[in-house]
């Protein structure tokens, strides 16, 4: 095994380095991987250009896929694993005590270790993200083991993607059987939320997109959507009224990140209908609202974050029992020294490139 890892390295907006830096010492409490994966999502790009505070530097790369390599006596017992284990990292634990933790909220604990972005890794042991070679295992972090019947470019999505999907449309949205569902933005989370949705008994599942998805918005189809919108060529809010004969939507799952998007979701809303907010616009981007629409409606706003703990378990279980291929989401792989291009990428940046779901392959 390799004495140094090399990491992508996000130094300040706008400035990634391959940094290498030396394989820590593992702890009785701690452990290493080897990344096997990692995905990217517009949160990375969002990371690139400064839009979210970070404490700089940062190893980037949140949604990862790893192989244990070592392990310390205390943390084959925390984690339940042995070495050579194959898992996906996402979320920890938190301190247990703080009053988030004490909710059963743990994911916005401040103590947590954070995996590829809110953990600095300036001092040992350094590697805190998935962009890298290796990654350390931490002993808050939560560690999933992953069966090696699942191809890597489907595990790496587990743990971030279709999970967060189950969370924010069947948990925070509600998706039932029968009800109508619109998801604005056909990239992977919207993907996610549209198997979900389907998966939920959804009678009837809407995806929009602008002109340059025509691709995701064919394979939104795929992925469950019965309806997909080209919003450049037709109304939202019209398709949705004239094709659930005026009842609208029961719950909209905004991933868009579109403030002009936001907006035409509440008009898709019927009355005590559910608004999923989960797309980042950046910490300065204000979105104008009526207000007295919710007030009228009694629509019901519940922003979503990331996916909870167990919804990971829940995520694993639904892609193992259907065998759907979510890997077919996945269009690029990039190697770790593209990983500047690929975030960019990522963002629409780039003409020629346009990935519906992107991976970094150390």
């Amino acid at each position: 095994m390799a004495e140094t890892s090399r990491a992508a390295t996000l130094v300040g907006p706008n400035k990634i380095e391959i940094r290498e830096y030396p394989l820590p010492d593992i702890p009785s409490d701690g452990g290493l991987a080897a990344v096997e994966m990692a995905g990217v999502c517009g949160t990375d790009v969002k990371y690139l250009h400064g839009a979210i505070q970070l404490p700089y530097p940062v190893i980037l790369g949140h949604e990862i896929l790893g192989r244990v390599v070592k392990l310390g006596r205390e943390a084959a017992s925390i984690h339940r694993l042995k070495e050579g284990d194959r898992i996906i990292l996402k979320g920890a634990l938190g301190c247990g005590r703080c009053a988030d933790c004490r909710r059963g909220a743990a994911r916005f604990c401040n103590k947590r270790t954070n995996y590829g972005g809110r953990t600095s890794c300036a001092n040992p042991p350094h590697l805190f993200g998935g962009f890298a070679d290796y990654i350390y295992l931490a002993p808050d972090a939560l560690a999933t083991r992953l069966s090696d019947d699942l191809p890597a470019e489907a595990a790496v999505l587990i743990g971030a993607v279709m999970a967060n999907g189950f969370q924010w449309a069947v948990r925070h949205g509600g998706v039932k059987m029968g009800d109508f569902v619109l998801i604005q933005g056909p990239g992977q989370q919207g993907l996610a939320c549209a198997f979900a949705a389907r998966q939920a008994g959804a009678a009837r599942i809407f995806v929009s997109g602008i002109g340059r998805d025509a691709k995701r918005l064919a394979l939104a189809e795929r992925f469950g959507a019965h309806r997909t919108i080209n919003v450049e060529k037709e109304n939202v809010v019209d398709v949705v009224r004239e094709e659930t004969g005026g009842a609208m939507a029961d719950v909209v799952v905004d991933v868009s990140g579109s403030p002009k998007a936001i907006q035409t979701s509440v008009e898709c809303l019927r009355r005590q209908g559910t608004m999923v907010l989960a797309g980042l616009a950046g910490d300065s981007t204000v979105t104008p609202m009526v207000m007295d629409k919710f007030v009228w409606g009694e629509i019901r706003l519940q922003g979503a974050f990331t996916a909870d703990n167990d919804a990971v378990g829940a995520a694993i279980r639904l892609v193992e029992s259907t065998k759907f291929p979510v890997q077919e989401m996945v269009s690029h792989i990039f190697s770790l020294e593209e990983t500047e291009r690929c975030i960019q990428a990522v963002g629409g940046e780039i003409p020629e490139l346009y990935p519906t779901k992107a991976l970094i392959k150390p």
